[in-house]
């Protein structure tokens, strides 16, 4: 029972301090307000104090269902907000109690404003907003359990809470802090930045910021691959080491991933390092060998550029440890501060950065053999046996004899005493050489002592064999092989000097090799056997051929171990559509800009082949026109050897008429073009200018004849007219035109293609299919051909018969029209080149009349004045037809009239024959040309060049005299 009663009393306690609590129903605080929402009925709390130094009063506003509680918040109160705070509350009866305090879940949420992102590694942080600490006694907390302190005592009225400095002690990745009320805010860490990446050995070290200390948060990608964790080889919030090793000079993009951060893109170049260079003579120049790290590129086509001072080293070859390339000589006047000149590579735009200096004449040795005897010195610059100075342990060398190279690579002698462990250098235009110590009192000759690329046996004699060592098994020792034990010949007795043979395998080059017995040893070299090159020449597309036994080399140019050396430079694979071909007996290369005349030879595995002139010096053979000049000009060849395009662009022609140059194009490796645009008709004279020189070969223009091909007609050949006729290679030196036999007068240039002359009238028998050869004299060169010109069908000439003015009474009227196409070049009058119109005036003349005579038929309507009217008229159409006697003229009036005076009852026409007058009216032959006569007046009428005849069937109308029906008066 007593439990029973305890657990009411606790049930009544609970339920009655619960009611007293206010139970917010949200919480929301802002920069400029905190606003609390109560049920209506329930308490609420009317104040907050803080450490009563600061009140934050509300102000309560109901509705039937929420009471709204607001405090007015800026950046001066919310500066006092901090801690926890006690707080008066009203309770739902209305009454008031103070000194209350706060339950944790009542505190509003902080408002954070701008972004947190701290360094990963920790320091001193700024978190910006209002409400930070309100509820705190000490720190906050990132979850699950690290505190987060604030650097200052936040209980201090002269701290900044809104700007609340923490002391963050670093981590990766998103975190979040938890505030009392239950808040929480997640954050991540600002942004991994790469500063700078060092390139060790083996490794490269990017130092930055934010890379996090935990392998397990991060990736690092390069070229955006991510890399294998088990590359980094440390890693630290400032700082990461990758075991990366490049051999090529390029350019690599590394970033990393902290946290789910993207840091930059850093590009990091891998530099050519160039560590040694030889030197080369100031006038011979010579090839140049760069030894270092990342010489070279992975990328096909690179663009490698190595320049020496101011001066381009030419011809680059490159491998990750070496570049060849040639530098040319320097002329004398350009002789100014040759020595320690910077070198500068570039490989596809990466620069080195490391110094390296040249000089030009600096002799250099680099080692000594001891081959066939010989002592053999190895180096650069080593002068000429002229210039040279040789010294032995300090002692100058004079009656020694010299053999140097014309590279000033090797120098070799034969020395008067074998030379024991002795100190040698060489002295050339006073610059002193480095020195090498040399022995050779053991030495070895070979015979033969050039093996074949596919192995040989070859034996080998030594010589000053020490006496201790007379048993012995010699052993040859050569470079990437392992060693080969000497077989004796015993073919002598002497052991202080004898002969082994030795199995020496496939290969190719010069191979320094030494050969030891006991403790003896000689450092000697042989290489093997050379092509020989038997010819070269010029030949098609450009391409340089050679010829020669090469068939034991296929497979080492296939390798890459032969390269063409020509005009002092090493030919490159890189025109595109003419690739380097090397067969069996013969390679060719494409021919070059910059390739002269030069010595030219294969470079098997580092040697030299012995070399053969070729000589592709351009010359010139002949010039010959392509065809004559035409009235617009021509093309010139030029004829001859080795042209290529960069050899004829100074090569022109100049004409002595006109003063002009013409500029000439390439065809091939033979032939250049030169078109002239000089117009004719004199011959001309030109000179050739060729590659630059002026050539004693002065070229004579000759030029077409006038070409006829048409011509316009001319329609009366007893009258003639004007014609014009077209062709080509015409010109304003117009020396005769002729028709036949007749001459064409008033000639008239009008263009190239185009001639008016006038036509004379002419007395020759011409039918209508009949040809005139067109002639034309310009300059004294003729052309023509035959031509249709008279399209009239002209009886023979009657002398009897001819009028005043030469012309026949009886001639055709069927002329057609002059071209349209002509008609402005035309000298004929307006009747003559219109032969309609002529008709057109008569025949309307003709209607008018008739027209006025019918009108007095009309009103006259006598019989006598019809006939004389109608006499009359026909009278004076018989006159206009009779100077001709043309029947089928008269025959065409006769319709006419009775077309337009069909007979009518007691009208008779009487015949009019006796009326025709003899009086001859001159007229176009083309009035009654192709005019219908069997077309009704009312009709238009159609074309036809029929003529009606007695003979034809009859038609609607009236077809001669004889059928007009007569009538009684």
């Amino acid at each position: 029972m007593k439990v029973i009663f305890l657990i009411l009393f606790v049930f009544y306690i609970s339920k009655t301090v619960g009611s007293f609590f206010p139970q917010p129903k949200e919480i929301k605080g802002t920069n400029e307000s905190l606003i609390y929402s109560y049920d209506v009925k329930g308490s609420y709390y009317s104040k907050f104090s803080f450490n009563s130094m600061y009140d934050l009063p509300f102000s309560c506003v109901n509705d039937s269902i929420i009471r709204i509680c607001t405090a007015g918040v800026d950046g001066q109160i919310a500066k006092q907000l901090r801690g926890f705070a006690l707080s008066c509350i009203v309770g739902v009866d209305g009454s008031e109690e103070c000194e209350i305090s706060i339950k944790k879940k009542d505190y509003p949420n902080p408002l954070i404003e701008g972004t947190f992102k701290p360094q990963t590694k920790g320091g001193p942080i700024i978190l910006k907003g209002y409400y930070l600490v309100l509820g705190i006694s000490y720190c906050l907390t990132i979850d699950p359990d690290i505190e987060l302190i604030p650097m200052d005592n936040f209980l201090s009225r002269s701290v900044d809470i809104i700007n609340l400095k923490l002391d963050y002690k670093g981590g990766c990745g998103p975190r979040t802090i938890i505030w009392p009320n239950g808040f929480k805010y997640t954050f991540n860490h600002s942004n991994p930045i790469i500063d700078n990446i060092l390139i060790g050995s083996s490794s490269f070290i990017a130092s930055g910021s934010n890379f996090c200390n935990i392998s397990d948060f991060i990736n690092i990608n390069i070229n955006g691959i991510q890399i294998d964790k088990s590359k980094i080889k440390s890693i630290d919030h400032e700082l990461f080491e990758i075991n990366y090793i490049q051999e090529y000079s390029k350019s690599i993009s590394v970033d990393i991933v902290a946290g789910g951060l993207e840091s930059n893109k850093f590009k990091l170049d891998f530099k050519p390092i160039p560590l040694g260079i030889n030197s080369v003579p100031i006038l011979k120049g010579g090839s140049i060998t760069i030894i270092g790290q990342r010489l070279s590129s992975q990328i096909f086509n690179s663009i490698i550029i190595v320049k020496i001072g101011q001066y381009d080293c030419k011809n680059v070859i490159s491998s990750k440890n070496e570049i060849i390339c040639n530098l040319n000589s320097i002329p004398k006047g350009d002789s100014s501060n040759l020595d320690n000149l910077e070198v500068h590579i570039s490989i596809n735009g990466i620069y080195n950065d490391n110094k390296l200096l040249f000089s030009f004449d600096t002799p250099i040795i680099t080692d000594f053999i001891i081959p066939q005897g010989e002592v053999k010195i190895i180096g650069d610059c080593l002068g000429s046996p002229q210039l040279t100075q040789v010294y032995i342990d300090d002692v100058l060398q004079p009656n020694i004899t010299l053999n140097i190279n014309d590279k000033e690579t090797t120098l070799s002698f034969k020395p008067i005493q074998p030379i024991t462990k002795s100190m040698f250098f060489i002295i050339v235009n006073g610059k002193k050489s480095n020195s090498i110590q040399i022995d050779s009192s053991f030495f070895v000759k070979s015979i033969p002592s050039s093996p074949s690329v596919n192995g040989q046996i070859v034996n080998y004699t030594l010589f000053n064999i020490n006496q201790l060592n007379f048993n012995q098994i010699p052993i040859m020792t050569l470079p990437n092989n392992s060693p080969i034990n000497g077989i004796d010949n015993k073919i002598s007795n002497e052991y202080s000097t004898h002969t082994y043979s030795f199995e020496i395998p496939k290969g190719c080059g010069r191979n320094q090799i030494s050969i030891s017995i006991g403790n003896q040893t000689s450092r000697t070299e042989f290489y093997y056997e050379l092509p020989i090159i038997s010819s070269c020449s010029v030949v098609s597309n450009q391409m340089i051929k050679c010829f020669g036994n090469f068939t034991n080399y296929i497979n080492f140019y296939n390798n890459g171990n032969i390269k063409i050396q020509f005009s002092n430079m090493v030919v490159i694979d890189n025109v595109a559509n003419y690739p380097i071909s090397f067969k069996s007996y013969s390679f060719w290369f494409p021919l070059k800009p910059e390739y002269g005349s030069s010595e030219i030879s294969l470079i098997v595995c580092g040697e030299p082949s012995p070399s053969l002139k070729v000589d592709i010096t351009p010359s010139l053979k002949f010039v010959k026109q392509s065809l004559l000049f035409n009235s617009t000009g021509g093309d010139l060849f030029i004829i001859g050897e080795n042209f290529i395009e960069n050899t004829i662009e100074n090569t022109s022609v100049y004409c002595f008429s006109n003063k002009n140059v013409y500029n000439c194009s390439f065809i091939n490796y033979t032939s250049i073009i030169c078109q002239i645009e000089i117009e004719g008709p004199f011959y001309q004279l030109c000179k050739i200018k060729f590659n630059g020189n002026d050539e004693n070969y002065n070229i004579s223009i000759s030029y077409y004849p006038p070409m006829v091909l048409n011509s316009t007609l001319i329609s009366n050949s007893s009258i003639g007219g004007n014609i014009t006729i077209f062709g080509n290679e015409f010109y304003n030196q117009i020396d005769q035109i002729s028709i036949g036999n007749n001459s064409c007068s008033n000639s008239t240039f009008i263009n190239s293609t185009s001639i008016s002359c006038f036509g004379r009238p002419s007395n020759l028998n011409i039918n209508q299919t009949e040809l005139q050869y067109v002639n034309i004299t310009i300059n004294g060169k003729s052309g023509g051909k035959y031509l249709m010109v008279y399209i009239d069908n002209q009886i023979k000439v009657d002398p009897n018969n001819q009028s005043s003015d030469g012309r026949s009474k009886n001639n055709d009227n069927n002329s057609k029209d002059l071209s349209k196409n002509d008609s402005s070049f035309d000298n004929r009058g307006i009747f003559e080149r219109k032969g309609w119109l002529l008709p057109i005036i008569i025949i309307s003349g003709v209607i008018v009349t008739t027209s006025v005579l019918m009108a007095l038929y009309y009103l006259t309507r006598k019989n006598r004045h019809v006939v004389y009217y109608t006499n009359v008229i026909k009278g004076a159409f018989n006159k206009i037809i009779n100077y001709r006697k043309n029947k089928k003229a008269k025959k065409i009036v006769d319709t006419i009239f009775r077309e337009l005076y069909p007979a009518e009852p007691g009208i008779q026409l009487e015949s009019m024959e006796s009326q025709e007058s003899t009086s001859e009216i001159p007229m176009s032959p083309n009035l009654f040309q192709k005019q219908s006569v069997n077309t009704p007046i009312n009709e238009t009428p159609q074309k036809s060049d029929h003529v009606s005849t007695k003979d034809d069937p009859p038609k609607s109308g009236y077809t001669s005299t004889d059928d007009i029906p007569s009538s009684s008066s």
